[in-house]
């Protein structure tokens, strides 16, 4: 079994607006994938749609390798939206109180809070807690009856720098230890970090879905050269270095290959009977990757 999480055509209508529309998502066993997109991209629908709190109108559903979904769901543990915790209570009570619906002895409910890194909070009450505090315990509550799968919906939204590296460092762990992640933000950078796959996704469409080495190599310094016309180009450069990797863009070629005296390429080009306009080193932002793919 690759894919733990797949589906296809999956579609959610509320009304006439179409929350999810047609998607098909891929999520590899032991993985963390990333999924962006702006708010309203429909994230959080779809996210709901997989742990059966939204029911689609069509499109198939696939959870560990079975369409037998409510025995696969309680493999899932899942942070939707803002954890709902009991604020007037500590996070061990917090613990007890959830863990009626899975049952877990005094000992795993604290190792679980140690493994989140609140099991030195005593009895101060969740109200007192800092957001990236509050989110942690959260991902506990989600961790109990030792789910395969974590499902989170923007988890690190609104913390600061600190408590990012909190949640970040905690989903590392886990993932370590064996957990699968679907992770939803649309902080960029920051999913960059920890994502081992990526799906883009805009109005209610997964426009893309690429691995993060594929996305590393997108991102890359690259030489471009302007020309009048990029596909002549591109074969004049094949033919001057078989070995060369290029591809065009528009009127552009992007050279990937090392570069050692630019006034070559120049001059192979031009004896191929095709104009230069610029020629310049470039590389590609990350966040203008996506921010390309899934529109301003």
């Amino acid at each position: 079994m690759d894919n733990i999480i797949e589906t296809k055509n999956l579609t959610k209508r509320y009304g006439t607006n179409i929350a999810v529309n047609g998607v098909s998502l891929h999520v590899k066993k032991g993985g963390i994938y990333g999924l962006i997109g702006k708010n309203g991209a429909g994230k959080t629908t779809l996210m709901k749609l997989l742990l059966g709190l939204a029911q689609p109108q069509q499109g198939e559903i696939i959870l560990f390798g079975s369409s037998d979904l409510n025995k696969q769901r309680i493999k899932i543990g899942s942070l939707i939206e803002e954890p709902a915790l009991y604020k007037g209570d500590t996070a061990l009570e917090n613990l007890k109180r959830f863990s009626l619906l899975v049952p877990a002895s005094d000992d795993e409910l604290k190792s679980l809070l140690e493994l989140v890194g609140l099991a030195d909070v005593g009895n101060k009450k969740v109200g007192r807690y800092s957001l990236g505090m509050r989110q942690r315990l959260a991902i506990a509550v989600a961790l109990l009856g030792n789910p395969e799968l974590l499902i989170l919906d923007e988890p690190i939204n609104g913390l600061d720098p600190t408590g990012i590296k909190e949640v970040r460092d905690l989903i590392l762990e886990l993932n370590k230890k064996g957990i699968t992640f679907l992770i939803s933000s649309h902080l960029l950078d920051e999913l960059g970090k920890i994502a081992t796959d990526f799906g883009m996704m805009a109005d209610g469409v997964i426009v893309e879905e690429i691995s993060a080495k594929e996305l590393r190599d997108k991102c890359r310094a690259f030489f471009k050269v302007t020309t009048d016309d990029s596909e002549k180009a591109l074969g004049v450069l094949k033919a001057w270095d078989p070995g060369i990797s290029a591809e065009t863009s528009g009127n552009e070629v992007h050279i990937t290959s090392e570069i050692n005296d630019s006034s070559e390429i120049a001059a192979a080009l031009v004896n191929g009977g095709v104009r230069v306009y610029e020629m310049r080193n470039e590389s590609i932002d990350f966040e203008d990757f996506f921010i390309e793919r899934l529109g301003s």
